[in-house]
């Protein structure tokens, strides 16, 4: 579990990244904790060389001693990110800020052996670091995500719809044998969400629900600045419930006889079959029949009839998803993470109306419904976080 003085080290860090050099007296005040309180963290982090000394303010209205300015050293931790997808991975090297210093992207066929994907991006991750000079004893760890349930003790995927040949695979041991580097693993969404957490939309809550659309539908959740894993760590995995009353009263343009759960439903890939279902029953639209996603949103905030009807239709089916999660979570924050949230507002408005009219009122008027901040690089934002996690004393991921 995390403690509170591990919770008001992120905070103090977080602080100096957003704001810049700031005294012990204005850090103090500014996370309304005790001078006491605040010399003993700020101590331990400069014992770990995480927080610097960088000279003195201006003196007060009384001519008083000035006081000693604290800054983060950017280069005191260097973090290696990677996110694992079905047909793509996505790497990079990171400041303790969580600034990028370099990045890369590879693609490959679905059948290629992780060993072979691991081995390029290890090798291209030595890369960046030999090209920025970088001490291995500055390397603070590797964080990696993946999609699937995943084994933290094993550190192996345990199960996967997507990436089922990869299970039981020893991800984490083969990355540390190769990098010589503390590495910890997380399931993708989770990991996006720990990211807003700490670096987006959620940094300012300590309860909070994720929701992320993409290839698949997924949610993560903080509850009490604690990132939720479930006994089988499989919480969040919303992907295969079903609300059959639901489906029988929605249009066939999303949902068909074959599909059974939200997985299949609510999908990036079944909003561009919908269009072509549409264009087959004859809706009028300027939309071609593989139109990508940019094109559907760019339809729908330009007022095509098919596409503003399919953008509204799977804000009200989310509007339903986001309901439950509020009544059963009752968190103060909910996070819309996807490109479909982030590049237009038309689903969210939707997700809102119909949150809006739910019957249970205390936690629906008390909860705020947002878009994510962190955009394409959330996944491997939330890899960094993980190494942060375990930097303050929240051994969770290894």
């Amino acid at each position: 579990m995390r403690t509170l003085r591990g919770i008001n080290e992120i905070r103090v860090v977080r602080a100096l990244c957003e704001e810049g050099a700031l005294s012990r007296a204005a850090l103090a005040n500014m996370l309304n904790l005790s001078r006491a309180a605040l010399t003993i963290i700020t101590q331990k982090l400069a014992d770990k060389n995480l927080i610097l000394e960088v000279g003195k303010g201006t003196s007060t209205d009384r001519g008083g001693r000035r006081e000693v300015l604290l800054s983060v050293n950017q280069r005191a931790g260097i973090i290696l990110s990677i996110e694992l997808e079905v047909e793509y991975a996505q790497f990079a090297m990171m400041d303790i800020n969580a600034a990028f210093i370099d990045r890369g992207r590879i693609t490959y066929a679905k059948e290629t052996p992780i060993e072979k994907i691991l081995d390029e991006i290890i090798l291209k991750l030595k890369a960046f670091i030999e090209k920025e000079n970088i001490y291995e004893k500055h390397i603070i760890g590797v964080g990696i995500c993946l999609p699937g349930i995943l084994d933290y003790d094993k550190g192996t995927l345990r199960e996967s719809y997507t990436l089922g040949r990869w299970q039981d695979f020893r991800l984490r041991e083969y990355i540390e044998n190769n990098l010589n580097l503390p590495t910890f693993i997380e399931n993708d969404v989770k990991a996006l969400t720990l990211g807003e957490f700490q670096f987006g939309a959620g940094k300012n809550v300590t309860d909070l629900v994720c929701l992320w659309i993409g290839d698949g539908i997924g949610a993560g959740i903080i509850v009490n600045n604690q990132l939720l894993h479930g006994s089988t760590s499989s919480a969040g995995e919303i992907g295969y419930n079903e609300d059959k009353l639901l489906l029988l009263k929605e249009d066939a343009l999303l949902v068909n006889d074959a599909d059974k759960n939200w997985g299949q439903i609510l999908t990036l890939n079944n909003l561009r079959s919908a269009v072509r279902r549409g264009k087959e029953q004859g809706w009028q639209t300027e939309l071609e029949m593989n139109a990508t996603i940019e094109q559907i949103i760019e339809a729908a905030e330009a007022n095509d009839p098919l596409a503003l009807h399919l953008f509204k239709l799977f804000g009200k089916i989310l509007g339903s998803v986001c309901s439950n999660l509020i009544y059963t979570l009752n968190p103060p924050l909910v996070i819309l993470s996807g490109a479909l949230f982030e590049e237009s507002t038309i689903v969210v408005d939707e997700i809102r109306q119909y949150v809006a009219k739910g019957i249970l009122r205390t936690p629906i008027e008390s909860v705020s419904i947002k878009s994510a901040k962190l955009g394409e690089e959330a996944m491997l934002l939330g890899a960094a976080a993980l190494v942060l996690d375990d930097l303050f004393h929240f051994p969770v991921y290894h």
